[in-house]
């Protein structure tokens, strides 16, 4: 996985110092995990590689008055529902062995065979919960659909891997191919002209009569 690198701040506790952050253009943030719970503050500008973008980074935090950089992972953003500006951050510090929680994004990969004879491609689902140690994460979960026909369906079970373990039940639904519902519009047309043809031949020979 790619690594963004935060260069942060120490800063005081309490409300009173969190809005002169906020306005100095930084973000509050603070860096938990085992034996370390450091608040800081840092840029709101790196938060653009870390909010809207779908992969999922690790991040290199280096901490003013600390003596080396510390690995670490978004644990939650929080954002403000009507301003959309971003109001605190949290990041864990990652342990090289001991198994984390994170959200992978699912990569598409080839259009369906089902698609090109009329069928209608469904994914519900855009990313997978993962759980493993952080050198087995991937960066996204490949999901080849080319193969896909209609009435065929890709769920969890299809997508194990022995590096790491999705937490969803295995029969849950990933992507698949159904029939459309949608009628040809050329079918239709044809149809009625045909229609048309039946009954003008009908009045042609009533008329003959």
């Amino acid at each position: 996985m790619q690594y963004v690198n935060i260069y942060g701040k120490k800063r005081n506790i309490g409300k009173k110092f969190i809005e002169p952050i906020r306005l100095s253009g930084e973000v509050p943030c603070i860096l938990y995990g085992k034996n370390i719970n450091i608040p800081f503050s840092t840029s709101l500008e790196i938060f653009k590689k870390l909010v809207y973008p779908p992969e999922v980074y690790w991040v290199s935090i280096q901490i003013e008055g600390e003596y080396k950089n510390i690995k670490a992972v978004k644990k939650e953003i929080q954002i403000d529902p009507i301003s959309e500006k971003i109001l605190h951050a949290d990041f864990c510090k990652i342990e090289d062995y001991k198994p984390i929680t994170l959200e992978i994004p699912i990569k598409t990969f080839g259009r369906p065979i089902g698609v090109s004879k009329g069928g209608e491609y469904y994914s519900p689902i855009r990313k997978l919960k993962v759980k493993a140690i952080p050198s087995y994460f991937p960066e996204y979960i490949k999901l080849d659909v080319q193969y896909l026909d209609i009435g065929d369906r890709i769920t969890v079970k299809d997508l194990l891997k022995k590096e790491y373990h999705i937490l969803h039940p295995l029969n849950t639904l990933v992507a698949r191919v159904k029939n459309s519902r949608i009628v040809s519009t050329d079918h239709v047309v044809k149809s009625s002209q045909d229609e048309k043809k039946d009954l003008q031949a009908k009045e042609d020979k009533k008329i003959k009569k």
